[in-house]
């Protein structure tokens, strides 16, 4: 299958790390072109440790996140007839370590159900409002990391419109809404039927962070989500079982996520740490439903 991806990339030192390299080149293997999209001033240096693995690179800093990036990398793909015969178009972005598991199974089940668009994870819940006391359940949507899109989306006025709408928004949670939970809301509204891979997203809210140990084990997930392992969150526990679930149960290099770990971890100092706990553990226990914090519970530790 002719397929084309769009790769969103942000690095603060402006580098392309070694997990980023892995990814795109196991990409590589079901795109036939990348265009590679950094939100960063990336060096010539560094973009020479992709340059046998991309199609095209577009660098500079551009504010916009990874929607911004996705749009980008589109229209150029739209302007160089890189979607002419395109079968599948994919935005992916940096925001995983991938694939855990070879991406096959995965293509070959989601490309073949008559789908307009899909995606890995979905969620149920939105973001947290500005005073982080009430929860945004606007819609059902696909998280944005990785989408795939057939001709009849991508090719569309809808699609069109949308993706070139997308600007510098104040902040990111006016991002998370309007374009990854709005681009869902939008194309379902539209008529288009979309699915996505991991079926433990039916069960437990948020599962690409709150189940991801399920996610790997149970549903061979090819991705993991860098914030599990750089941010730590008394919702979700640090994860000491990472290695462990990575060496048990794949043939992912866990080198590539100890490099990032090493330099990128949010080291919190004693003080955050101290007051960062006793808001979320507040927030956790008094403020959840039972019956959500059970689920979540039980959908990462479950299988053990």
């Amino acid at each position: 299958m002719h397929r084309i991806a769009i790769f969103a990339h942000y690095d603060k030192n402006n580098l392309i790390q070694d997990y980023v390299i892995y990814y795109l080149s196991e990409l590589h293997k079901f795109a036939e072109k990348i265009v590679f999209v950094s939100d960063s001033d990336v060096l010539p240096e560094e973009l020479k440790k992709i340059e046998n693995i991309v199609y095209h690179s577009i660098v500079g800093r551009h504010g916009e996140y990874d929607f911004g990036s996705y749009k980008r990398g589109f229209l150029y793909a739209k302007d160089n007839g890189l979607l002419k015969d395109c079968e599948e178009l994919i935005f992916a972005n940096d925001s995983c370590y991938a694939p855990l598991y070879p991406f096959d199974n995965m293509f070959s089940e989601m490309s073949a159900k008559p789908l307009d668009f899909w995606g890995v994870t979905f969620s149920d819940s939105g973001i947290k409002d500005t005073n982080e006391d009430i929860e945004c359940r606007r819609f059902n949507h696909l998280q944005s990391y990785f989408v795939v899109f057939k001709p009849q989306v991508f090719n569309s006025e809808i699609f069109y419109n949308f993706i070139t709408s997308v600007k510098k928004e104040e902040t990111k949670q006016e991002i998370v809404i309007k374009y990854e939970m709005g681009m869902t809301h939008l194309l379902e509204e539209r008529g288009f039927k979309y699915d996505f891979y991991c079926k433990l997203c039916k069960i437990v809210p948020s599962a690409h962070a709150a189940a991801y140990i399920g996610l790997v084990k149970k549903d061979k997930s090819p991705f993991l989500k860098r914030e599990i392992t750089l941010y730590r969150d008394a919702e979700n526990f640090y994860p000491i079982f990472i290695k462990h679930l990575i060496k048990k149960y794949t043939k992912y290099d866990y080198n590539l996520i100890k490099k990032d770990i090493n330099k990128n971890a949010r080291k919190l100092t004693l003080s955050e740490h101290i007051k960062f706990c006793f808001k979320s553990y507040r927030r956790f226990f008094y403020r959840r439903r039972r019956k959500e914090r059970l689920i979540c519970f039980l959908g990462n530790w479950y299988s053990y």
